[in-house]
């Protein structure tokens, strides 16, 4: 892999749906969920299996999500990452 692995800080993600509708039953909460899972590591009691972008989906901290209408169905995907963010801890 010469030197290449996921990230580990926050992320930012900004997906566009383009089609006419969901389909029937679905929202944008469950494209969002599936994406999101794609883009993370498979866990194992102690390692991580196959991560794409990022170690864990906890660490997308911004999102934009849409549907824009189309007649051919496709979508794309914006992975930023974040460095400057102060991570929200509970007191």
């Amino acid at each position: 892999m010469k030197g290449r692995r996921w990230y580990e800080g926050m992320v930012e993600l900004e997906m566009t749906i383009y089609a006419p509708s969901f389909e029937q039953g679905k929202r944008l909460v469950d494209y969002e969920g599936g994406v999101m899972d794609s883009l993370d590591g498979g866990h194992g009691f102690t390692f991580t299996y196959l991560p794409v972008v990022y170690q864990d989906d906890c660490l997308v901290v911004k999102g934009r999500f849409s549907l824009k209408s189309s007649t051919r169905r496709r979508y794309s995907i914006v992975v930023r990452f974040l460095e400057s963010i102060t991570p929200i801890t509970a007191q």
